[in-house]
């Protein structure tokens, strides 16, 4: 075995038999005071983002399954749910969460944001959490690109974790996912607002994740990953070049590396040092829309509207684990070229459904077309595990942008009609939800 092999047995070590498949998502929001003001990150003289990590922490540490919480640079909270079966068991989880979560709020006078991208505040209003490898980070992708610390502080998404039966049922669903992503970036946009300036038709939190680092960003395509070929052994291949954000010491950790994720992995390879927490530590150091960890992560969803999280896990549970509609998927996909998907990419940084897309149709007839896939997927898993249909958590979005517009574009159209300050539209909308 070498060491691309033992990446990839790492992979490929918690396959499932496909009725045993499981879904989980994590789900980020940022958090304001009732001054309406960007909770700290850091403690301190005020009520914490990290205050609030260790407030619903202990509250969920009896849960059997326990859910994870952590906090990302800028004090983003993000929910982890356990890995389910189906998506009605995944939800009860969830609304144990926002029991409390609102319980939290009310007590310590929070207010959610239910945007992609921070509203009002720039960075460098922000404080960073305490922690090196956030440091190393941030240093990193200031030389990278432009908007790193946008990514880092002021973003929120909705990540989908699928289990993996197989070498090759993890290369089809990746190649997939990655193909497809740009109808999720859109169907799903949600950052409305940038320093309290609408953001226009400009896919803003899609468009910081592309500038952030192009070596570990971006759609596999755009690192040479262009079919299911050996997929999973070339995404192996990929990993080693990738310069590292940083290594972790002996004690575990972070410290700062010049040099490669493959050159750091090779020292622990050839010491016989190389455990499967420090090949974890490099897969997350790779932040392309569609990853591997030991589960395939698919990333490209905005954050949606409050009582829209599991949207995001339906459109992808109903694509990539029904077979049929997963090779009605491929069957459309293979009939595409290289140039179509390039284009299809590009398309996704600018909220407009009536652009070109594959074939001569245009985005909206394939997203119409897609997200029948995706429902008639929810059908199929629904008939083959005995489940309740889990098209309820994608139906009413998926209907709603279709037939109404884009979310974030609707917002600003309501923003611009109230006449009032942003502070005050948010105020307000507090008591909307999605229209």
């Amino acid at each position: 075995m070498n060491l691309v092999e033992r990446i990839e047995t790492y992979i490929l070590s918690n396959l499932k038999q496909p009725e045993e498949r499981r879904i989980g998502v994590e789900v980020e929001c940022i958090f304001y005071n009732d001054r309406y003001r960007r909770l700290p990150v850091n403690p301190g003289n005020e009520f914490s983002a990290t205050d609030l990590l260790e407030v619903l922490t202990s509250q969920g540490i009896s849960d059997n399954p326990r859910p994870g919480y952590t906090l990302e640079p800028g004090g983003q909270l993000e929910w982890a749910s356990s890995p389910f079966k189906c998506l009605h068991d995944l939800q009860k989880q969830f609304i144990v969460h926002l029991k409390r979560l609102k319980e939290a709020c009310e007590e310590y006078g929070l207010i959610q944001m239910d945007f992609a991208l921070e509203p009002v505040y720039r960075p460098e209003d922000l404080d960073l959490i305490n922690m090196e490898k956030y440091r190393l980070m941030h240093r990193k992708f200031t030389r990278t690109g432009k908007l790193g610390p946008w990514m880092m502080r002021n973003t929120t998404s909705v990540q989908v974790n699928i289990d993996m039966v197989s070498a090759e049922d993890a290369a089809e669903i990746a190649f997939i996912a990655d193909c497809l992503e740009p109808f999720c970036a859109l169907l799903f946009a949600n950052s409305p607002f940038m320093v309290g300036k609408m953001t226009g038709k400009q896919n803003l939190r899609y468009q910081i994740w592309g500038d952030t680092d192009p070596t570990r960003c971006g759609y596999l395509m755009n690192h040479g990953i262009v079919s299911p070929k050996d997929l999973v052994r070339n995404y192996c291949e990929y990993i080693r070049q990738v310069p590292a954000i940083f290594i972790l010491d002996q004690r575990r950790q972070a410290v700062g590396f010049n040099g490669t994720l493959g050159e750091w992995l090779s020292k622990l390879w050839d010491r016989d040092e190389l455990t499967d927490n420090l090949v974890l530590a490099a897969l997350h150091q790779i932040f392309t829309h569609v990853r591997f960890k030991h589960v395939l992560e698919v990333r490209g969803a905005d954050r949606p509207p409050r009582g829209y999280e599991l949207a995001p896990a339906a459109w992808w549970v109903g694509l990539l684990t029904a077979t049929q509609a997963r090779g009605k998927a491929l069957e459309i996909i293979n009939r595409w070229s290289l140039e179509d998907r390039k284009r299809l990419n590009r398309s996704a940084e600018i909220l407009d459904l009536n652009q070109a897309g594959p074939g001569g149709k245009t985005v909206r007839n394939w997203l119409e077309v897609i997200g029948n896939i995706a429902l008639e997927g929810l059908d199929e898993r629904c008939r083959a595990l005995k489940i309740p249909n889990e098209r309820v958590f994608l139906e009413p979005f998926l209907e709603n942008v279709l037939s109404n517009g884009i979310i974030a574009l609707r917002t600003q159209r309501r923003f611009a009609a109230s006449g009032m300050s942003l502070i005050d539209f948010l105020k307000r909308g507090r008591k909307e939800g999605m229209k």
